[in-house]
């Protein structure tokens, strides 16, 4: 039984820090890059190693986004669908 996921995860990390700023992370540096302390840690929280394959959770700056393939790839952008 194959399982058909209803969000696709398109883009890539522009490194600016949103999904941590929200969080109010304390691992993280600002810069003109966004920068983890603790990003190769193997003690980072999970929420950070899963983000951002939780959609539709993505942020106004954030590079990511997904398609809702429910939705004939919609796209889906800045809050939740």
């Amino acid at each position: 039984m194959s399982v058909i996921l209803r969000y696709e995860l398109q883009g890539e990390c522009k490194r600016c820090g949103e999904c941590c700023l929200n969080e109010d992370c304390e691992h993280l540096e600002m810069g003109e890059i966004a920068t983890c302390k603790i990003h190769e840690s193997p003690d980072r929280p999970l929420k950070c190693e899963y983000f951002p394959d939780m959609p539709p959770i993505v942020f106004k700056n954030c590079g990511y986004y997904f398609l809702d393939t429910w939705e004939d790839n919609r796209r889906v952008e800045a809050g939740r669908a």
